[in-house]
């Protein structure tokens, strides 16, 4: 049997490293910060929800449609609310507050649809988690093995998209220089497009293993966002992998630290547990507001 901590650890580590991805290929794309994010992981974990709860179905059977709904959600945003509003030439702030705006319509979507499945079908759809309905392969939850590997398939498998195929490198020159990548013929709209549902899906994907875990309400991804934040800022707000690389260390940070404190017999503050990706967000931007890339790099360049 696997230590529980372990279990919490890599589970929180996996649903913050993709997360975190996202958030960064959605910068990236329109220099905004996506406030709505969180929203995507919470849209997620209800298809996750409503498909257990009301058909009483493994939560896994629906791992493609919470992606595909995050990712549509996301593409969603976009197309109505960002890119008009850049075309009319609305400053960054703007955008940003118009994400705010989003993040607070889906969360009253959200509500509303909980109260009407939970009311209509006589089921709980509120801070519920779906480990009951989780399986276990040689006593190791299968959760555990499914963020782990997300993790690392996600790491190859953008890596390969981006440095190996036609698509993945003409949205790398959308986003590194697109008034050439527009000259060159390449779509900008199209490949923003693709980043964003890029985005939205590894949101959605991360929130069904949110739900498998953690308890989720209507409120989880918006709970969720300032690891998420703390995670791409960690790892420089501008670098997808490096993302990658602080989604597994702010994860570990907030699963392992109440634990260690715990430990120690400080129970009470455990409840505080909510300020440790702030703190991480703090330190990091007074002291390498570059992100742990910044650090990578300067090896290099040192190296050479």
């Amino acid at each position: 049997m696997i230590d529980p901590a372990i279990v919490n650890t890599l589970v929180f580590s996996g649903i913050a490293a993709m997360s975190s991805v996202g958030l960064t290929l959605t910068y990236l794309t329109t220099r905004v910060p996506n406030f709505a994010h969180g929203s995507f992981l919470t849209t997620g974990a209800y298809m996750a929800v409503y498909w257990a709860q009301i058909l009483h179905r493994s939560p896994y059977e629906v791992l493609w449609a919470s992606a595909l709904l995050g990712g549509l959600v996301s593409v969603a945003q976009y197309r109505i609310v960002l890119n008009p509003l850049r075309k009319r030439g609305a400053s960054p702030t703007y955008q940003m507050i118009a994400t705010l705006t989003v993040a607070f319509f889906i969360f009253g979507v959200m509500s509303i649809l909980a109260d009407y499945f939970g009311k209509t079908y006589k089921v709980r759809t509120n801070y519920i988690a779906l480990r009951s309905f989780d399986l276990e392969i040689e006593s190791i939850p299968l959760v555990m093995l499914l963020s782990l590997a997300s993790v690392i398939l996600s790491t190859i498998l953008l890596y390969i998209f981006l440095n190996k195929t036609r698509t993945g490198v003409a949205l790398r020159a959308s986003i590194e220089n697109p008034d050439l990548a527009q000259v060159l013929g390449i779509n900008i709209e199209r490949m923003y497009m693709l980043a964003w549902f890029i985005a939205g899906l590894l949101g959605g994907f991360s929130g069904l293993i949110y739900a498998m875990w953690l308890p989720v309400t209507t409120t989880a991804g918006d709970d969720f966002l300032p690891t998420i934040f703390a995670s791409s800022i960690l790892g420089g707000l501008s670098s997808i992998f490096g993302s990658l690389a602080g989604g597994v260390m702010v994860g570990a940070a907030n699963s392992l630290i109440p634990q260690m404190i715990a430990a120690l017999g400080f129970t009470e503050i455990i409840q505080y547990r909510p300020i440790i990706p702030l703190l991480i967000m703090s330190i990091v931007l007074l002291t390498i507001p570059q992100g742990i890339t910044s650090i990578t790099l300067r090896w290099v360049r040192a190296a050479r």
